[in-house]
């Protein structure tokens, strides 16, 4: 009776230690995402409108001044028009001001970023944190921001997302600034590809960053396999 019981015992650990190496294993297969919310192209048309209404409405009103009465509105806004002052509020202010400056270019600059996160999804099957498909996705964005509005001004809206506290650490255990170093690089890399290759489709794009980033010698660099 004791040898029956040991020997269910001893098989119960032996399915516990190989349970809890597959969760393991499983644990550290699976990449850390990004969480940023996706805006549609109407959506972030709908912000626009109420800048663009505001500046009208406002002439000679410096640019601070029109962000301080566009911030004041949509946090006055009724509770149908919350999704609009969500995605103000993402925005770091720095970003804020190059919509006010740049309307039309932010929508672009929105279009780029959509299909940066499409296009990550189809060739990495996730958009991750710090790895590999963190670097396609900022290369992709601001090759197509330097298509659709220049070099100089996808600089400028690529910098100033990348705007944010640096303090602490990211969830996969890099710093922040780590991260925004990492990111500046790989939007750098992304604006030069995009200069030479401006007639590449959103899928030969992504082709051939794809490419490029498998490269033994990939100018793109991130912080986790």
């Amino acid at each position: 009776m004791k040898c029956k019981f040991f020997k269910v015992a001893a098989l119960c650990c032996t399915c516990m230690m190989v349970l809890g190496n597959t969760m393991a294993v499983y644990a550290e297969e699976q990449p850390m995402v990004i969480s940023e919310p996706n805006v549609t192209s109407s959506e972030m048309e709908k912000l626009i409108e109420v800048v663009l209404d505001i500046k009208e409405a406002n002439p000679g009103k410096s640019e601070q001044e029109i962000f301080e009465i566009v911030s004041k509105s949509l946090e006055n806004e009724r509770k149908e028009t919350r999704g609009i002052s969500d995605i103000w509020n993402a925005l770091t202010e720095a970003e804020k001001k190059l919509l006010i400056r740049y309307p039309l270019d932010a929508l672009k600059v929105n279009d780029a970023k959509n299909i940066a996160t499409r296009q990550t999804e189809r060739k990495f099957g996730h958009n991750g944190l710090g790895d590999r498909s963190d670097a396609f996705r900022h290369g992709i964005w601001n090759a197509e921001m330097t298509i659709l509005i220049g070099a100089e001004k996808a600089e400028l809206f690529a910098t100033a997302h990348e705007e944010k506290d640096t303090t602490g650490v990211e969830p996969d255990g890099h710093t922040k600034v780590e991260h925004k170093n990492m990111d500046l690089h790989n939007n750098n890399v992304g604006r030069e590809i995009g200069l030479a290759h401006p007639d590449l489709s959103e899928e030969q794009m992504a082709d051939y960053i794809y490419d490029v980033i498998y490269q033994e010698n990939t100018p793109f660099v991130w912080l986790n396999d």
